[in-house]
């Protein structure tokens, strides 16, 4: 187990507090974002400890910072896709947070999330691993100021299925996340049979335009989720609720479905 409490400080005064949460990704973390950074944060390896180990991490946060619960202003969580045991505990701790102290809250798709930290992107990939050897994937735009297109909706598959699309894209692709970082061997073998360079970390070299491109999204989200959640509700853009992004059905539908059509 790991888990790093680190208050970064700033002023606190006339600025909106927003606590980010996220459980979808396989670093669980929590955030604090105010004045146009981020104050404290903390993460742990343990994604699925339960709402009573979040409330945890959230008490420890906020005591880094000399914050009590009552000064949040704004709730932010990931909504998915990513686990589903995570998702519904991250998001009903939240929404019972909102519900107790009478603040809004608002959800960030978590594949939005990994595309806004590895911005400007034309086009980036966002992957999550979905288990069994299968990603959670979209195509996605995101401008230097951070607004966030759809390019393609999001979807669960096998990563051979998904290269085999993406190479009919062409190049000019940027890889993030967890999943492109699992996957990462066959991005690379699927760029070079497709003729297209292929960079990752730490590569500082100039790149043929149309190559594809590794970029290593934040490992922990929940600053990110903060960040972007702020800057909506701030700008009075229309706002996401906290309802879950599952993508596909969990084990147990997959298992009632398979009953029903017996």
């Amino acid at each position: 187990m790991s888990n790093n409490v680190i208050f970064v400080g700033g002023d606190l005064e006339k600025s909106l507090l927003t606590l980010g949460v996220d459980t979808s990704t396989e670093r669980r973390s929590v955030a604090l974002y105010g004045g146009g950074r981020v104050l404290a944060e903390s993460s742990s390896g343990l994604r699925e400890g339960g709402s009573a180990s979040l409330l945890s991490d959230v008490d420890r946060m906020l005591a880094s910072a000399g914050v009590k619960l009552k000064e949040v202003g704004l709730y932010a969580a990931a909504v998915g896709p990513g686990s589903f045991t995570g998702l519904r505990s991250g998001l009903a701790t939240v929404k019972g947070l909102a519900l107790t102290t009478g603040r809004p809250a608002v959800g960030v798709q978590t594949l939005h999330a990994l595309a806004y930290s590895v911005r400007p992107a034309a086009r980036v990939v966002s992957l999550i691993p979905a288990g069994r050897g299968e990603v959670f994937a979209q195509m996605l735009s995101v401008s230097a100021e951070g607004v966030v297109s759809e390019l393609e909706e999001p979807t669960h598959l096998p990563p051979a299925l998904l290269l085999e699309r993406m190479a009919a894209q062409g190049g000019g692709l940027k890889w993030a996340g967890g999943g492109a970082l699992k996957f990462l061997e066959l991005i690379r073998e699927r760029a070079a049979a497709k003729g297209l360079e292929f960079a990752e970390p730490g590569a500082h070299v100039p790149l043929a335009e149309g190559a594809w491109v590794f970029e290593p999204a934040a490992e922990a989200l929940a600053a990110t989720v903060a960040e972007m959640a702020s800057a909506s509700y701030a700008s009075g853009a229309a706002t996401q609720g906290l309802t879950a992004v599952y993508v596909r059905p969990s084990d147990a539908e997959l298992k009632d479905l398979c009953h029903a059509q017996k």
